[in-house]
C-alpha cells in the first residue's frame, strides 16, 4: 500500500499582483470593486507585501510528515490549498496519480467548522478516486501540546506586567452567524481551546473575541477584538493578544491584530502585546503526527 499526508490550508497571494485572482477566487469568481481591491493590497503592503502562510505551511507539513516517518509511517507529503495553487482537490488528483492508496488528511485549523474543515473535506473527497481510503483529521482544538505551547507563548508575554492589570484576549476569524443556529460546533470548541489555554497559563483575566469579519452584508459572529479592547480600556493597563484560531503569521495576524488591534490599544492608552502563532513548533507538529499515524492505523482496524 501506498500512502500520502495531504496537508491543507487557506492559501495566500504570491505576489500583490496575485491578490486579484486570489481575491476572487475567495469571492466565487466574482471580481472585486476597485476599492475593495485597493483595500486588500494595501493591508499586504502594510504588512511588508504577501505574508509569510505558504513558507510556514510547508514547514508544518515537513515536520508532520517527518513526525510520521518517526512512527514508522511512510507518507510522502502533498499541500493543498482552498483559495491558491496548489488547490486541494489538485493534490489529491496528484495522490491519485502517484498511485497513493490510503491518505490522511489534516487541515492547519484546529477547530472544527462547516466553513472550515467540512470545506476541506468535501473538496478532498470529491476528486479522490473511489479505491483511496482518505480520513479527514476533523479537530485539534485540544491537542495537549497546542494548549501547553500556546500557553507558554502566553506566559512569555505576560512577563514584567502585573497580571492583575492585563486583559488576555483569545481570537480566531469570524463566520457567518447562521452557523450557531444550524449546529456548527465552531464557537464552543474555540471557547474551550481558550479555556484550557488560560487554566494553563494561569492568567486571572481573560475573555474571547472573533476577529477579521468579511463584509457580506449578513451578520457575523462577534463581539469584535477591536470592540472588546474598547469596552475594556477602562478596566486594565495591558492587553495581549493571543489567537486559537490561527496556527502561523498571516494577513490576518500580521495586520487585524499586529496592526489594527495594536492602534487601537495605542489610541487608548493601553498597552499591546501579541502572542506568536505556533507555526512549526516541533512539539505541537509532532502531536499533530501522533493523531494522523493513529488515523492511518485505524484504516486497517
Amino acid at each position: 500500500m501506498k500512502r500520502g499526508l495531504l496537508v491543507m490550508h487557506y492559501g495566500t497571494p504570491s505576489s500583490i499582483e496575485d491578490v486579484l485572482p486570489y481575491y476572487t477566487h475567495i469571492r466565487r469568481g466574482r471580481p472585486p470593486a476597485p476599492e475593495q481591491l485597493k483595500d486588500l493590497v494595501d493591508r499586504y503592503e502594510a504588512i511588508g507585501g504577501p505574508s509569510p502562510l505558504t513558507k510556514i505551511s510547508e514547514d508544518q507539513a515537513a515536520a508532520i510528515g517527518e513526525g510520521l516517518k518517526a512512527r514508522g509511517v511512510d507518507a510522502k507529503v502533498y499541500i493543498g490549498t482552498k483559495h491558491t495553487t496548489p488547490f486541494v482537490a489538485d493534490a489529491v488528483r496528484q495522490m491519485a496519480a502517484d498511485g497513493v492508496d490510503e491518505a490522511v488528511g489534516v487541515v492547519l485549523a484546529p477547530h472544527f467548522s462547516t466553513y472550515s474543515i467540512a470545506a476541506y473535506r468535501k473538496y478532498a473527497e470529491e476528486a479522490k478516486p473511489e479505491s483511496m481510503k482518505l480520513d479527514i483529521v476533523e479537530r485539534w482544538g485540544t491537542l495537549p501540546a497546542l494548549i501547553e505551547g500556546l500557553a507558554a507563548r502566553v506566559s512569555e508575554q505576560m512577563q514584567g506586567w502585573n497580571p492583575e492589570e492585563t486583559l488576555v484576549i483569545f481570537s480566531a476569524h469570524s463566520l457567518p452567524e447562521k452557523i450557531v443556529a444550524n449546529g456548527d460546533p465552531y464557537k464552543d470548541e474555540l471557547l474551550e481551546t481558550s479555556r484550557l489555554v488560560a487554566e494553563k497559563s494561569g492568567v486571572p483575566h481573560w475573555t474571547f473575541a472573533f476577529q477579521s469579519a468579511s463584509q457580506t452584508g449578513e451578520p457575523w459572529l462577534g463581539p469584535d477584538i477591536l470592540d472588546v479592547i474598547s469596552e475594556n480600556a477602562k478596566d486594565y493597563k495591558n492587553v495581549i493578544a493571543c489567537t486559537v484560531g490561527f496556527v502561523s503569521d498571516h494577513l490576518e495576524v500580521l495586520y487585524d491584530l499586529g496592526i489594527e488591534a495594536r492602534d487601537r490599544c495605542n489610541e487608548l492608552g493601553l498597552n499591546f502585546r501579541r502572542a506568536a502563532t505556533i507555526g512549526a513548533d516541533p512539539k505541537i507538529m509532532d502531536a499533530l503526527a501522533a493523531v494522523a499515524a493513529e488515523h492511518f492505523a485505524g484504516q486497517h482496524l
